[in-house]
């Protein structure tokens, strides 16, 4: 028998289904039930896997345990706890200031069993929130003061109105299901394959792990055994894992694991990759760990006490959707009075009931009753968290988790086959347009030697400068902690906040001629180690460069059939070679835009050789409803450049990013300020705003605020500024209209 592979689907190509996928597949360790998995066929060994133990005690441990993993548990008639759940799904990208909430949920229920399997769900708290259109089932007090706006409220009262209806069908009970009896790995659906199946051995390796010894009073110990497991080979639907048995009864109380690898469409579904643009791959979806630990109550029966998974899907080279689950259970009555809960006879008013008839396999039916309160009572339930919209972990701690991770990875098996990937076009954001390259098409190999290295060769030539560009690249670690090691020849801009390669400047070079960015060539190697948490990325590299000036080759756009246009010079870069390291440090605070947002960036930089320079600069920016259905942001920073200026390490501004209204490098020079501000509706989903930007750019030893750069001008955003369309003005130093189109904007 070999691993079941995820179903393919119904045969539709539009992509909103494989984005749902990659999701989905971050929470297979949410679902209800694993009847899709291997079963085992008893305590069995499949034969020819001789080396599948690295050790007698690890073989016996695992035959026993699946005896014991379709055991019926002794002595349970009833029990009830209480579980709490909390979903988080976001939307960020390497560059965004911040990151941007999809979905935030926070339930709690009640769970009574009794001792024929009927279940009970009695949900007695619940709260869900939409930050990205900045709708909020918890929004009375901020429609009260005005600070939402009559689209907020529309949308508050349409997520309440669903509310009870959601919780009364919600067919994706909790993946315990409170059953004693049942598995006690989360995995769901048909992913993977089970480590306790009877074909497991020809698909991992088993070894004895840690032992950890309990005194539990008067005079009993608890001896748990660790067996860490070991896939064969790097493959999504295998897992890498750490599983604690109980010795005595050889019963699982707590697991750890993740997949051998990152779900990837284009290795794992090639026929349906070929559907998706390429710009938008690679899609994946990629799961940190998934954890399930059990308590022992009446020193006899193990059950449930918190989950938590943690994962992201990916989808192209920037593009990531992070998202956690945690369930945490307490306040436990087991074998006592029955529940008070009305699973029959008449409800108080504003209440909703619904019985399901659920019949298993072996013919035995049992039944499901969900008891839903009125809304009010839902959303005033005093056991939800204070701390809703602040994207804040509850069952585990940073450091739990840190751990967690550290395990796992040392459990990932080394590729026995090398599967490269390749990408060219429009994949992967390999294809852009510009004054220097003109359009400039990449090819990019990507070679896995293990899970957690990849070497990758890059190249690319323009049709403008026929310059052949490439990268030697060597990444090591996982996608939120990464070593990568490259040697490269490449065109960079100039500014530290423009980004003219991406998909929407190149297409407005193209269409309008509008590239004003500035550019030099670059040589050179570096290493850099990245880490991303929750709310921090921290970047750091040495590097060695050599700088050399870039030179504009077209002026080519659409719009040109209908004007004269003429080439526009890029400046001159300072021929230099220098070595040195680089810090860039990002970090946002609240997903919420109905309360107060916090984002911030560090840059510095110390180098040598033909110049000897050091650099640093800082950005702050806050947004926080106002009265009237309105809404403010602000955003200052300022930077400075000491020892010897080469133009292209100087401070540009102009441009979308930070001075609307002039060019990239109207404003330039070794010392820098900035400040803008808006006033924007209230409502997230779709705002319009005025704005006001000023700057000035500089030697360092002039700096003034008499003289500043200044525009102003109107916007339009969706999407809480996911997406965001300014029209701007220059009203000193300046005179000129602006149009731009960009992502991330303040609002």
């Amino acid at each position: 028998m070999v691993p079941k592979h995820l179903p393919t689907g119904n045969g539709t190509r539009a992509l909103s289904i494989y984005l749902r996928r990659a999701v989905l597949l971050l929470v297979l360790g949410a679902s209800t039930s694993v009847s899709g998995l291997v079963s085992p066929l008893g305590a069995q060994e499949r034969p020819g896997a001789a080396d599948a133990y690295r050790d007698a005690p690890a073989r016996a441990l695992i035959l026993r345990a699946r005896e014991a993993r379709d055991r019926e548990i002794e002595g349970i008639q009833s029990y009830e706890g209480l579980l709490r759940e909390r979903v988080y799904v976001g939307l960020t990208a390497a560059r965004f200031r911040r990151e941007r909430g999809l979905f935030e949920r926070d339930r709690i229920a009640r769970l009574p069993r009794n001792a024929n399997g009927d279940l009970a769900s009695h949900w007695i708290g619940a709260r869900q929130a939409i930050p990205i259109v900045g709708a909020d089932t918890r929004l009375d007090e901020l429609a009260a003061e005005g600070r939402v706006g009559e689209a907020g409220a529309e949308l508050r009262d349409d997520l309440r109105r669903e509310l009870p209806n959601e919780l009364l069908h919600d067919e994706d009970l909790p993946a315990f299901a409170f059953d004693p009896a049942g598995d006690r790995l989360a995995f769901g659906d048909d992913w993977a394959l089970h480590p306790l199946a009877d074909t497991a051995e020809a698909h991992y390796r088993f070894s004895s792990g840690d032992t950890l010894r309990i005194h539990l009073p008067p005079d009993r110990d608890l001896v748990l055994l660790e067996i860490r497991v070991e896939p064969r080979r790097a493959d999504f639907h295998l897992v890498a894992g750490s599983l604690w048995f109980e010795a005595e009864a050889a019963s699982l109380v707590r697991a750890t694991y993740r997949p051998a690898r990152a779900f990837n469409l284009l290795l794992d579904e090639p026929e349906d990759a070929e559907d998706v643009p390429g710009f938008l791959q690679p899609i994946e979806a990629e799961i940190s760990y998934i954890t399930v630990e059990y308590s022992l109550h009446e020193f006899r029966f193990w059950l449930p006490r918190r989950f938590a998974l943690e994962g992201e899907a990916r989808m192209g080279r920037v593009v990531r959707i992070p998202l956690t689950v945690e369930w945490q259970v307490r306040d436990y009555a087991v074998n006592e009075a029955v529940s008070s809960i009305p699973t029959t006879g008449p409800l108080p008013p504003g209440w909703s009931r619904r019985e399901a008839r659920i019949e298993d396999e072996n013919g035995k039916v049992s039944y499901v009753t969900v008891v839903v309160p009125e809304t009010g009572q839902l959303l005033a339930s005093p056991e939800l968290s204070d701390d809703f919209g602040q994207r804040s972990p509850t069952a585990f701690t940073d450091a739990e988790v840190d751990e967690l991770k550290g395990e796992l990875q040392a459990l990932l098996p080394t590729y026995r086959a090398f599967r490269p990937t390749l990408g060219w076009g429009l994949s992967q954001g390999l294809t852009r347009y510009n004054r220097v390259e003109g359009l400039s098409i990449g090819a990019l190999a990507a070679v896995p030697v293990s899970p957690a290295t990849t070497v990758e060769l890059e190249a690319r030539m323009g049709t403008g400068d026929r310059e052949l560009n490439g990268a030697f690249r060597i990444r090591s670690g996982s996608s939120d902690r990464q070593w990568v090691g490259s040697g490269f020849r490449e065109l960079r801009p100039m500014g530290d906040w423009t980004t003219p390669f991406s998909i929407s400047s190149s297409f407005a070079n193209l269409v309008t001629g509008n590239d004003r960015a500035q550019y030099y060539r670059v040589t050179g190697a570096s290493l850099e180690r990245s880490t991303t948490g929750t709310r921090v990325r921290l970047g750091l590299s040495g590097f060695y460069e050599r700088h050399e000036a870039a030179v504009a080759t077209t002026d080519f756009n659409l719009m040109g059939v209908f004007r004269d246009d003429s080439l526009r010079s890029v400046l001159a870069a300072d021929p230099a070679e220098v070595a040195g390291a680089r810090a860039n440090l990002r970090w946002f605070s609240g997903i919420d835009p109905n309360g107060l947002i916090l984002t911030g960036q560090l840059l510095g930089e110390v180098a040598g050789g033909d110049a000897e320079y050091r650099r640093a600069a800082a950005t702050l920016s806050a947004s926080h409803p106002l009265p009237f259905g309105l809404a403010g942001a602000v955003e200052v920073g300022g930077g400075a450049l000491w020892g010897d200026v080469l133009l292209q390490r100087t401070y540009f501004l102009g441009g979308a990013a930070t001075l609307r209204g002039f060019d990239d490098g109207d404003a330039r020079g070794p010392a820098f300020w900035r400040a803008r501000s808006e006033l924007a509706t209230g409502f997230a989903g779709a705002r319009l705003a005025l704005f006001g930007d000023a700057g000035w750019a500089g030697p360092r030893d002039a700096v003034t605020f008499d003289d500043p750069f200044v525009s102003v001008g109107v916007g339009a955003s969706l999407l809480d500024g996911l997406f965001r369309m300014d029209l701007s003005r220059a009203v000193r130093r300046g005179s000129s209209f602006k149009v731009d189109f960009y992502l991330d904007g303040l609002f």
